[in-house]
């Protein structure tokens, strides 16, 4: 069945229409057509007193996957605005994981409230899930897994695959354990379902299995899952005993995160997002500017050295900006490529010759195609060829330096251990302004008795 987008938008439409009118029964009747991701665009844009009303209307089981699916911020905020029968209910539904990062972003005054909420049978876990690194394995790391033991027989891990179905997520594989829960092997589903059922799980298990410690980083082990194409994980603790897997789901997501923290925070705003109070994006922000203006002033040296070149040609300060600004434009592309290619793990440090030989063959190419465009541009604008000549030069070769800069520096940075979406960004604009007016200017002063001829 194809998805039928106009039916779609029109579902999402005439829910927001309800909740502005307060017809939250209204809303939740529309809404059992729309998938939980759905609705968290939904309730993530509706005001707090329509949102909670409608989210509990929705019920426990849905309310939970549409808050695990929220921002955490989000997520406390509206928690806090449900009963405490209604919380409980949701914790009931929620993965430990999931109830784990509700906690951890409540504040500190409220976190023995909502603790006491938690379902009995999940507190030892949801307590080891908080005691690890914000950004470890243990802490994506998820509970609800299939085990066994090496003795056990295949028609016993097909029955309890089949009780396990509603009650386990994470069924794919099943993880052949010893009495100490140290991990012996896995078993593939499939394999298993095509397995003669009188056969020891030892004599059908792969010995050779992929693992990861509960204090690795989680962004290492999710690239180790994308590669592979995995679909779980198994997780040790520091005794050798499988204490959890992590999905695929989790993966993505951590991955998508990253991708998203490195491009932000080319800008600077890395830590800020919707809830940072006024103030402290103030604090994050504006030294990132001001540094900008000092970096910007050696652009701004270039121009006064050539000072009398323009006075004595004018226009030629018409086509400054577009120099500069096309420079920076194909220098954040270039390192766009590159910080999702570190991001992603796709390319390692060593890898620097191979992006800087790609990135000036390209730029080779899309210099002399912008630079032969703009000469032309610029000649049918000024009627003069040399302007002209000289502007698609100067175009062409910082396109050239732009893309390499942009493509390389990026793995410069993070040789020398600093962040490369952080820095790379300014250092790249104030690069390609620099060569841009310097070789523009340069190449009109040295041809000036020509263009004043």
């Amino acid at each position: 069945m194809l998805l039928d987008t106009e039916q779609l938008n029109r579902n999402i439409a005439e829910i927001q229409d309800r909740l502005e009118k307060e017809d939250i029964r209204g809303a939740v009747r529309i809404a059992d057509r729309l998938s939980n991701r759905r609705l968290v665009d939904i309730i993530g844009e509706a005001p707090l007193e329509t949102a909670v009303p409608f989210l509990k209307a929705l019920g426990p089981y849905r309310a939970a996957r549409v808050l695990s699916y929220l921002l955490e911020e989000l997520a406390v905020e509206l928690l806090q605005d449900l009963n405490s029968e209604f919380v409980q209910e949701v914790f009931i539904e929620m993965e430990d994981d999931e109830i784990a990062d509700i906690i951890l972003h409540l504040p500190e005054a409220e976190r023995d409230k909502y603790w006491a909420l938690i379902p009995a049978e999940d507190k030892d876990d949801v307590e080891e899930i908080v005691t690890y690194e914000e950004d470890s394995v243990g802490a994506f790391m998820e509970k609800d897994f299939l085990t066994a033991f090496k003795e056990d027989k295949v028609r016993d891990a097909v029955e309890m695959l089949s009780k396990s179905r509603g009650e386990i997520d994470n069924t794919d594989y099943l993880y052949v354990i010893n009495e100490d829960h140290k991990l012996l092997g896995v078993i593939s589903v499939q394999d298993l379902a095509f397995a003669p059922r009188n056969e020891k799980l030892e004599n059908i298990m792969n010995v050779k299995v992929h693992v990861v410690r509960v204090n690795e980083p989680a962004v290492e082990a999710a690239r180790l899952m994308k590669y592979r194409k995995f679909k779980l994980l198994p997780v040790l603790d520091f005794q050798d005993r499988l204490v959890g897997v992590m999905a695929l789901h989790e993966a993505i997501d951590l991955l998508s995160e990253e991708l998203v923290e490195d491009f932000v925070s080319i800008s600077g705003t890395s830590e800020e997002s919707y809830f940072t109070p006024p103030r402290e994006a103030i604090k994050m922000r504006l030294p990132w500017m001001a540094a900008n203006v000092f970096l910007n002033l050696g652009a701004v040296a270039v121009i006064s050295t050539f000072e009398e070149t323009i006075a004595q040609v004018a226009i030629l300060a018409a086509f400054i900006p577009m120099i500069t600004d096309m420079g920076g434009n194909v220098g954040i592309q270039s390192l766009s490529v590159s910080i999702r290619s570190i991001a992603l793990g796709e390319v390692q440090i060593d890898d620097i010759k191979r992006v800087l030989k790609k990135e000036l063959s390209i730029g080779l190419v899309n210099g002399l195609a912008l630079g032969f465009l703009f000469s032309i541009i610029a000649f049918i604008l000024q009627r003069d060829p040399m302007i002209g000549l000289i502007a698609g030069i100067a175009l062409g070769f910082n396109v050239i330096v732009a893309g390499a800069v942009g493509g390389t520096i990026p793995f410069l940075i993070k040789k020398i251990g600093k962040d490369p979406a952080m820095m790379t960004g300014p250092v790249l604009t104030t690069i390609t302004d620099i060569t841009g007016v310097t070789i523009y200017l340069g190449l009109s002063t040295i041809f000036l008795w020509q263009l004043l001829g």
